[in-house]
């Protein structure tokens, strides 16, 4: 009986002493594993500007005077100061990483002697935003100089470069004496500047304007053509297709070259999150990656303006039933200067995740209430 006990207790011991260790090691796994991260998205609320997420609830209240999306975990947001406009760079926390230092339609910061300037259309990408550089000694006359910002704020790469661009694939275009070629992330040029226009690379190609022929094809990273030049007008891959034009109409094609959705399009955008925003006859529209048209008739029978879908949803600007679209302004297809209808986010399942209230729509536009 008493070897029994005795089995029983240690047995018990054990079991305690094991699920406190299951216990522990949970705790140690949670602290060590980040959470995920949500998607983040810019809404109006009356005239401030915040950002809501997936289920439309507020993450970030309104409080600035315009939002742009986020990339690579930060976004730049528009405020005022003393009167004047200030643009910053905040996480998704809402708290601000990179402070302009000065007024004016972008973020200006001064580091060691130059002036660093960022337009409000650029981005994060693979930890680094392209930026224009002014040397402040008036007495330099030698050449134009641009980089890149990390997201610390501090300058990373920077050379000889009239203009550079984002990276993408570990590649950036950049622009010297009127000609592109690409650079890497340690400034060094790995496909020189030999094309009348170039674009990003993606899925490891990118589309590049032939000096010669003034035709538009697609290169490799080792600077060979994988699609011969021989269209109008070509856009980055996305999503696995590419936007190309050629005898007045937009089409797709894929990494070979073969037509994916037949050239048919008055406009084409490129593809995201497996949609993209074409017009035809008169008619604009989402079409899936099959050239297929998405979504319902109804809600292009309201659309005045929509953004492409970004990390799943694509923010409108939708006139309320028996109302006409107001008159919008839209800078570098991404800054909302002036649009008064009625926004909302649709998700990439058609299904409508905020849309904005009415009595924003009337006091906004100073109508009447019914």
């Amino acid at each position: 009986m008493k070897n029994k006990f005795v089995r029983q207790f240690y047995s018990m011991l054990l079991m305690r002493i094991l699920l406190f260790f299951i216990y522990l090691l949970g705790w140690v796994a949670l602290a060590g594993v980040p959470a995920v991260a949500q998607e983040l998205y810019p809404m109006r609320n009356f005239n401030k500007w915040g950002y809501i997420n997936s289920e439309g609830r507020w993450i970030i209240p309104p409080q600035y005077e315009m939002a742009l999306n986020f990339s690579d975990g930060l976004a730049l947001v528009k405020d005022t100061y003393k009167g004047g406009e200030v643009w910053d760079v905040i996480n998704e926390k809402g708290e601000k990483v990179i402070q302009s230092e000065y007024y004016g339609y972008g973020i200006f910061l001064k580091i060691y002697d130059y002036r660093i300037s960022i337009k409000p259309n650029q981005q994060f990408t693979e930890g680094l935003i392209p930026v224009a550089i002014e040397i402040m000694d008036p007495n330099y006359k030698g050449e134009t100089v641009s980089g890149f910002l990390n997201k610390e704020g501090e300058l990373e790469v920077y050379g000889y470069y009239d203009k550079v661009y984002s990276f993408h694939d570990g590649y950036a275009v950049a622009e010297k004496d009127g000609k592109f070629g690409f650079i890497d992330k340690t400034g060094e040029w790995v496909i020189n500047p030999t094309y009348a226009m170039a674009g990003s690379f993606s899925n490891g190609l990118a589309p590049v304007l032939d000096e010669k022929s003034r035709k538009w094809g697609f290169i490799n990273k080792k600077g060979e053509w994988t699609i011969k030049p021989q269209f109008s007008k070509a856009k980055e891959f996305s999503d696995g297709l590419a936007a190309v034009w050629k005898d007045f109409k937009w089409g797709y094609i894929n990494v070979y070259g073969e037509y994916i959705v037949p050239l048919q399009f008055r406009i084409a955008e490129s593809f995201s999150d497996g949609y993209a925003y074409v017009g035809k006859d008169n008619s604009y529209y989402f079409i899936n990656k099959n050239g297929e048209k998405a979504f319902s008739d109804e809600l292009y029978g309201k659309l005045c303006f929509t953004r492409p879908f970004v990390n799943g949803a694509a923010l409108m600007a939708i006139a309320p039933d028996g109302r006409s679209c107001f008159n919008f302004e839209v800078a570098e297809e991404v800054i909302i200067l002036q649009d008064t209808n009625l926004l909302l986010y649709l998700d990439t399942n058609g299904d409508v995740i905020y849309k904005q209230e009415m009595e924003e729509y009337y006091t906004v536009n100073k109508i009447r209430r019914p």
